[in-house]
């Protein structure tokens, strides 16, 4: 991380919503998700010594249980920062589990609801703009800042009620999100004030991505497909290609294991066609289709497929196929899609030539899914797992890695340690 994210990390005001709106509401874990991965540190640097850390004027204390009252991001702005406060807190939510019956009273899973513009796509667009016009990183984020906490805000409201507001996700796309987001905070030693070794966040990031492929496995896998399952298999899609640029992956992305990168990053490209492919023979494309988020999702792809040619020489496939997808279904990605979507797909055509709608043969599998996944399952003997969940270590383990060798889970309940409703986060 640079010295100037380093900067901006430290004097940014971060809000922590209430555990009420973290039940009710997911859209705000989405900027404090961001915010926390893409200005937090790597775990690629060794510990420094306890005399060096007491010395520095970002000294960090351990872990704690999280407040019931929270500060917000306009209080005490003129207080001057305590260089003595926990950079982490813990925040258990076990308390919120009465709340989760309240999802099939006011939430369908796969009911639309409205969400927040991403960061990510705010930042792209700001970082087009003449130098006159362009906010600088803190202004920026006041600004977006201000506009998730408007009192108007629309944020998981019916999207039917608001037909021109593209920014949308299924209710469990929402809630698939919420709970990865959580659970590849554990694969952050940073976060737990511990060092384990320089690729551990990294090999963390892989597995949990696994996780999520075996997930949509397990789906696509079931034999009978149902109006329920085809939208659940799109659930998980839409969730996956939400997480992947919401959640920054540097430290996945930095992995020396080439090969398994680039087949895991095909298997995703692999999922979405697939998934498209079951809503083609479900007759789900087409202009009024149930299926919202169709336009949203491919752009999704197309410019995390952008940001990995540009950043990581990685070609991912099936971008002239979820172009030729959306063409089918009649959406006009310009429209639907994140920001910078019509040049992606401009220079996609002068690359491999006009697109048209897909054709072929719709039939179960087209893509062959089931074949590729389970020789990447061979190939590489086990796949997911919770290798890299710091919560799966022992207490003592964690305290042998911990810079002050204290559990920094020490004062968490081990059932919720176990059950996995830990929240980390920066204070």
């Amino acid at each position: 991380m640079s010295s100037r994210d380093s900067t901006l990390w430290r004097n940014m005001p971060v809000a922590v919503p209430s555990k009420k709106a973290l039940v009710l509401s997911i859209a705000p874990v989405l900027l404090s998700a961001y915010l926390i991965y893409r200005f937090s540190p790597l775990s690629q640097t060794p510990p420094r010594s306890r005399s060096e850390s007491s010395s520095s004027s970002s000294k960090q204390g351990g872990p704690t249980w999280a407040t019931k009252r929270y500060k917000s991001s306009t209080d005490d702005d003129d207080e001057e920062e305590d260089d003595d406060a926990d950079l982490v807190s813990i925040l258990s939510d076990g308390d919120d589990h009465e709340h989760n019956d309240l999802d099939s009273e006011y939430r369908r899973r796969h009911e639309y609801y409205c969400q927040f513009r991403p960061f990510f796509d705010v930042k792209n667009e700001n970082a087009d703009k003449d130098e006159a016009d362009r906010l600088s990183d803190d202004d920026l984020i006041k600004e977006y800042d201000q506009y998730i906490r408007a009192g108007d805000s629309i944020e998981m409201k019916p999207a039917n009620e608001y037909p021109d507001h593209k920014w949308i996700a299924m209710w469990e796309s929402w809630k698939l999100f919420s709970a990865w987001e959580r659970r590849a905070s554990y694969t952050n030693p940073e976060f737990f004030k511990m060092y384990i070794h320089k690729n551990f966040h990294g090999l963390g990031m892989q597995e949990q991505i696994e996780n999520m492929l075996i997930a949509f496995d397990k789906e696509f896998g079931k034999k009978k497909r149902t109006k329920k399952s085809i939208k659940e298999i799109w659930a998980i899609t839409a969730a996956l290609l939400q997480f992947l640029l919401e959640i920054p992956v540097d430290a996945w992305l930095a992995l020396s294991d080439r090969k398994k990168l680039e087949t895991t990053t095909g298997l995703i490209g692999r999922a979405l066609v697939s998934a498209l492919n079951e809503l083609d023979r479900a007759k789900y494309l087409k202009p009024d289709s149930e299926i919202k988020d169709i336009g949203l999702i491919i752009s999704y792809y197309l410019y995390w497929a952008s940001t990995l040619k540009e950043n990581q020489r990685i070609d991912l496939p099936f971008r002239k196929e979820v172009v030729a997808y959306a063409r089918k279904a009649g959406v006009d990605l310009s429209v639907a899609g994140c920001y910078g979507t019509g040049e992606r797909v401009r220079a996609l055509e002068r690359e491999v030539g006009r697109i048209k709608p897909l054709s072929g043969s719709v039939k179960p599998d087209r893509w062959e899914w089931n074949k590729k996944f389970k020789r990447f399952v061979k190939e590489y003997n086990k796949v997911g797992g919770n290798k890299y969940n710091i919560l799966k270590m022992s207490r003592k383990e964690r305290a042998s890695y911990a810079l002050d060798k204290k559990d920094p889970l020490a004062d968490i309940p081990q059932r919720a340690i176990q059950e996995g409703v830990i929240r980390v986060r920066p204070r």
